[in-house]
């Protein structure tokens, strides 16, 4: 059994640290895992990073999961973007430490996260993620807790899958 907790000052760079060996190329980029993380707690000060992303934010909320040796498992935590409907939140920087994974971690961590939305007044949750092999685990646990793919894309060498589950 996992515990979760919000993201803070004393997590962060655990949480951080995860997300980037989990995506190492996003963490290259200039939009990385942890400036989403950085940006959930001090809004106010990173404003412009999603002003430069062509949207607001009204909400950017992210949780950690420990495992029960307290070493974090994942990290999991949603967006509302202005540009949709108030029902509709997004799933952002969902991960699971390798090491923890085929231990049923993901699909704690992402119920979680799901009834954590529903909590909030959600009644549609979305994501995208991407054809690379390395989420192709991600996409048998999305296909099982019913997030349906509703739009592609191609980008940067895999197709970009858009999913959304109804709450």
């Amino acid at each position: 059994m996992l515990k979760f907790e919000p993201l803070s000052e004393r997590n962060i760079e655990e949480a951080t640290e995860l997300a980037h060996s989990v995506f190492p190329e996003d963490a290259k980029k200039e939009r990385k895992p942890g400036d989403a993380y950085r940006a959930s707690l001090e809004p106010r000060k990173y404003l412009d990073f999603y002003k430069q992303e062509g949207y607001n934010l009204l909400l950017l909320e992210y949780y950690i999961a420990r495992e029960p040796s307290d070493k974090i498992a994942g990290v999991t935590g949603f967006y509302q973007r202005d540009i949709d409907p108030k029902d509709i939140a997004w799933l952002g920087w969902y991960c699971v430490d390798p090491q923890f994974r085929g231990k049923g971690y993901g699909r704690e961590i992402l119920e979680w996260t799901i009834d954590k939305a529903k909590e909030k007044g959600f009644t549609v949750l979305k994501l995208w993620t991407t054809t690379d092999p390395n989420e192709a685990a991600a996409q048998i646990l999305y296909e099982k807790l019913g997030f349906t793919v509703v739009r592609e894309e191609d980008s940067e060498g895999y197709r970009t899958l858009y999913r959304e589950k109804k709450l």
